[in-house]
């Protein structure tokens, strides 16, 4: 079996990169299935990768002519050179197809791919656009979503909303496979704490709208007047630019901002050592339709460190997590309730330990990414008729 993945690399990225190497990590290692990786430059983050066969780098510009030639050039004829004789060859494109993405995908249809779409947001609850091009973008794909049975013959979704909803498009429910976030419980170590008193907070993902992350840095700030150890630590890398500022802006208006780090975007290697040194790990979220309609992609890792965390209770978190059983359950958008949790895990450090073993279990019970890379790889074998 072949699997072309479409629009994240397979190496260095963002949230969709780690999505998609959960699941065929495993059925790469045992000689399951043969890769390649058609990806856009700037999903890679800050990784320069080196020239390799299995991959090809794309850029695309959609209000330049010149750009949007070069792309579909290269971006075809990558799928037609990698399509493998005799065998199940796939496109697995992230996310929901649009403007960039839907000649490259029916272009692989008409080469004889199966088409299978990961979907893990509902664009039709955006609450952020960056330039004019990304809110077209975005909006085509509202429409292609719709027309999907047309061209996918499967579709995988992060979220019972996403569930519901493309169930809703397709019809026939055995094209429609239900994967949550899940996370490499091999490399997510389980690293219980070590110091007498909590000292650090972590944040990874994104800078948006949704992610609600100024209450947590309005609750940090007052935490901090009363525990002098207290440091924020934040991660990632922001997808638009005016909500990325903003926040930047609201960290240096705190007296604490000498104790918030904004680390950037980190490779694996300096991600996991910077998870494994902290020890409260916060999952926040506002409450938009955008926020309660996907799912958290960092919550397993946070989950699998054995530390405590503190999440925000949308969409399908709260019927995860138990609040101080396996976690802390906020209300989003809740200032005083995110402090209150905080304030407690530093007054109690006990807490993390409680938290983050029961933590750890739901993440092996829950999100393991083996368990479901081989229900995708049993899933896309029923292709082959």
């Amino acid at each position: 079996m072949h699997i072309l993945v479409l629009g994240v690399p397979l190496y260095e990225g963002m949230a969709g990169s780690v999505r998609v190497r959960n699941l065929l990590d495993p059925l790469i290692k045992c000689n399951r299935i043969v890769w390649s990786n058609l990806f856009f430059t700037k999903l890679a983050g800050n990784i320069s990768l080196e020239p390799n066969e299995n991959h090809q780098e794309v850029d695309l510009v959609l209000s330049s002519p010149g750009s949007i030639y070069r792309f579909l050039r290269d971006s075809f004829r990558f799928i037609r050179q990698k399509k493998v004789s005799g065998s199940l060859n796939v496109l697995y494109a992230y996310d929901t197809p649009d403007l960039k993405t839907i000649l490259p995908i029916l272009y692989a249809k008409f080469q004889g791919y199966k088409v299978i779409l990961d979907i893990v947001e509902d664009n039709s609850v955006a609450l952020s656009f960056d330039g004019i091009m990304n809110r077209v973008r975005i909006k085509s794909g509202q429409y292609l979503l719709e027309m999907a049975p047309h061209f996918a013959d499967m579709v995988i979704v992060i979220s019972t909303h996403l569930k519901s909803k493309l169930s809703g498009i397709f019809k026939d429910l055995s094209k429609v496979l239900y994967i949550p976030v899940t996370v490499d419980l091999e490399k997510i170590k389980y690293t219980p704490t070590n110091r007498s008193k909590a000292e650090r907070v972590f944040y990874g993902g994104s800078f948006g709208k949704k992610d609600g992350l100024d209450v947590l840095i309005n609750a940090f700030s007052r935490l901090s007047e009363e525990f002098p150890q207290a440091e924020l630590i934040l991660t990632g890398k922001g997808e638009n630019r005016n909500d990325f500022d903003e926040i930047l802006g609201l960290i240096q208006s705190k007296e604490a901002a000498s104790k918030i780090k904004y680390l950037g975007f980190l490779s694996s290697e300096e991600y996991l050592k910077v998870l494994s040194g902290c020890d409260v790990f916060c999952v926040t979220r506002n409450n938009s339709k955008a926020a309660n309609t996907g799912f958290p992609s960092k919550l397993s890792e946070f989950l699998a460190a054995g530390k405590a965390v503190i999440a925000s209770s949308v969409g399908d978190v709260g019927t995860i997590l138990k609040h101080q059983e396996n976690a802390f359950l906020v209300p989003p958008e809740d200032e005083q309730a995110m402090y209150q949790s905080l304030k407690e895990i530093f007054l109690d450090n006990s807490l993390i330990a409680k938290l983050g073993t029961a933590g750890r279990k739901t993440a092996v019970d829950n999100f393991d990414n083996q368990k479901f890379s081989n229900l995708l790889f049993e899933r896309l074998k029923l292709l082959e008729n």
